[in-house]
């Protein structure tokens, strides 16, 4: 097959700078062109909607084969550019803005002190500006390079750098937060983070998806959140396509996007989702073939041959997957550019090029090309070697704590979870406590009954007498609430240990430590047990009135180093964690469990690491994991956990 070269007919616009509504006049045909017009986008439906769907996105895909290595080349430049140097820069001017506010540390609790610096407020909006422009060049430069491709004109690396600066001036002459969270919250939640560095990671907490998915009700809910941010991705799609294009301003594009895609969110849906379906399962695939590889190596090689084997398929994992993401982002934005440029009536052409030239631009760039991926197969596979020939050290001493019991065996908080969590040898429970209006302890974690309960109620504002009239439900099971004697009572007669978190919502009575202090030393085993607060003014109290209670402050979020606490341990979310933290707890004696550890990639991982517990709901998966990590080579495991970002499957 010939190369493609595009060529647009007319770019048809008034002396106002807007599109021209009608018809671009069509461009003559030869032997050597096609014309792909605007009218050749698919529209209505059925059987012939959906022809025309997979005809244009066949045609899309001649043009992502036209310099797709130079597409890649430039995504790999982008991306170690910010890896190297932006994200660095990022993390010093944070490091500034903590110092100045005289914080080492900034968790959900104390960020608003960073906002009382002015000069701190001044670094974290420098700090907005350039991850906003930096992750606006990854994607402005390659929409730029697609809509000059499209447009017939050479990707002339001055000209590209030209219309990028151009575009970037108008979306950074006022950074609009609508832009900010389009880049950082829209895109990588609708499932485009892996195409930068810089939103890698941004997603919805997984303790906080827990919470939706344990309820009908709730689970609705989440659904049309996710159904939400999937429809506001549609209808934002051509938002960067039009600034490129177009001579628009950022809130002029995103107005335009919105009316643009207004009756044509299926088929928006389809161009976009298809190819970035297809992309993500071929990667599941992958990363499937290399663990069975690996596994096949372990069963049938010596332990320091199936490490080699090892990591070399995370080498290859990561080098086929980081060229599955390029190729599909490149898609993508091919896709989007030309729905853009549908939008303002520009037609464009297929031309082909010579043969001779076609062959000698594709051995260079196969040669380039394969050179290159050898080589990040090498390092990466270098970079894995000798972590995959060892063990865990210390792996095995890590806690299991179920999280809120053992949901599979009874609603959570209730006896029947408490019962299951201790058969199925758990190391820990953890269990959550809040006062009711009389003063008494419950096992709850939902401050309002409606989710569990169906129950508008809100604790607080109930006796204890009311509350043990209610029903709970959770996952086809039934039960009540009971008290926190109870429920320590009945851990003591199990021989589990309980991690007492007790809820602090701001409707305690005055004196509600005391109560609650002397309600776990009715049920005689208040130093047995373990506790630990978000709050941390109760964290120090509790400490100052009883130090031979171990207490530990439980962090929702955390940037930065270690919470200034007098807490003997941190219970740490997951999505904060770093190696760095746990190593500064570590040298203060202080151990870190992690919450709410559910995927088997994560637990492993974080076994792997050090961590002194793992918080989750499966507790069978987790010990089997643990012995796993402690016991056996990473070579064993480690393929399909260091490659789960690319598996749908995991």
């Amino acid at each position: 097959m010939a190369a493609i070269e595009l060529q647009l007919a007319a770019e048809a616009f008034p002396a106002d700078g807007k599109a021209n509504q009608a018809v671009a006049p069509r461009i003559p045909s030869s032997k050597h062109s096609a014309n792909f017009p605007a009218a050749a986008l698919p529209s209505g439906r059925g059987l012939p909607f959906l022809k025309q769907i997979f005809s244009f996105l066949l045609r899309v895909l001649k043009l992502s084969h036209v310099r797709v290595l130079r597409y890649l080349a430039v995504i790999t430049t982008l991306q170690a550019v910010n890896g190297l140097l932006v994200i660095p820069a990022i993390k010093y001017l944070f490091g500034l803005a903590l110092e100045n506010s005289n914080l080492g540390n900034v968790t959900d609790r104390t960020y608003t002190a960073l906002l009382a610096h002015p000069v701190s407020v001044l670094l974290l909006v420098a700090i907005a500006v350039l991850a906003l422009g930096a992750v606006s060049v990854q994607f402005v430069a390659l929409i730029v390079m697609v809509n000059r491709q499209q447009s017939g004109q050479p990707p002339n690396l001055r000209a590209v750098c030209r219309e990028t600066a151009s575009c970037l001036r108008r979306m950074l002459s006022y950074p609009s937060p609508l832009m900010m969270a389009y880049f950082f919250l829209a895109l990588p939640l609708g499932g485009l983070g892996l195409s930068s560095v810089l939103i890698q990671g941004v997603g919805i907490p997984p303790f906080i998806t827990r919470e939706y998915l344990k309820a009908p009700l709730s689970t609705a809910l989440y659904l049309l959140m996710i159904g939400a941010i999937i429809y506001a991705n549609l209808r934002l799609v051509l938002t960067l396509p039009l600034l490129a294009v177009g001579p628009k301003k950022p809130l002029a594009a995103l107005g335009a996007s919105l009316k643009a895609t207004r009756r044509n969110s299926l088929r928006y849906l389809l161009l976009i989702g298809i190819p970035l379906g297809a992309s993500a399962l071929c990667a599941s695939l992958l990363v499937e073939a290399l663990v069975w590889i690996s596994d096949l190596a372990t069963g049938l090689l010596s332990e320091q041959d199936s490490a080699l084997v090892a990591t070399l398929c995370i080498g290859v994992g990561h080098t086929l997957g980081f060229l599955l993401i390029g190729a599909a982002t490149v898609m993508a934005i091919q896709v989007v550019v030309a729905l853009g440029r549908e939008h303002l009536q520009l037609p464009v052409t297929l031309q082909e090029r010579s043969q001779r030239h076609r062959r000698t631009q594709s051995l260079v760039l196969k040669a380039a090309a394969g050179s290159a991926a050898a080589a990040l197969v090498l390092s990466g596979s270098l970079a894995a070697s000798p972590a995959l020939g060892q063990t865990a050290t210390g792996a095995g001493e890590a806690k299991i704590l179920a999280h809120r019991g053992y949901s599979a065996g009874g609603v959570e908080n209730t006896l029947a979870a408490l019962d299951a969590a201790a058969a199925h040898q758990a190391d820990i429970v953890e269990a959550d406590f809040q006062e009711t209006a009389d003063g008494h302890f419950v096992a709850s974690h939902d401050t309002n009954l409606l989710v569990v309960a169906g129950v508008n109620q809100n604790i607080h504002e109930m006796t204890l007498a009311e509350v043990r009239k209610v029903t709970v439900r959770e996952g086809g099971f039934t039960g009540r609430i009971p008290t926190m004697q109870e429920y320590l009572q009945r851990a003591e007669q199990l021989g589990i240990q309980v991690l007492v978190e007790l809820k602090v919502t701001g409707h305690e009575s005055r004196d509600y430590l005391t109560r609650f202090l002397a309600q776990a030393d009715a049920a005689g085993t208040a130093t047995e047990n373990i506790y630990h607060l978000l709050n941390p003014r109760a964290v120090k109290e509790i400490k100052q009135r009883r130090p031979e209670l171990r207490v530990g402050l439980t962090v929702a979020m955390s940037m930065g180093g270690l919470p200034k606490t007098k807490a003997d341990f941190y219970t740490l979310e997951q999505a904060s964690f770093t190696p760095e933290f746990l190593a500064q707890a570590h040298a203060l004696d202080r151990e870190v469990h992690i919450w709410t550890v559910n995927d088997e990639s994560s637990i492993r991982e974080l076994l792997g690491a050090g961590v002194d517990g793992i918080v989750t709901d499966n507790v069978e998966l987790a010990i089997r994991d643990r012995y796993l990590v402690a016991n056996y080579p990473a070579a064993d495991y480690r393929v399909g956990s260091t490659l789960a970002y690319l598996d749908i499957f995991r």
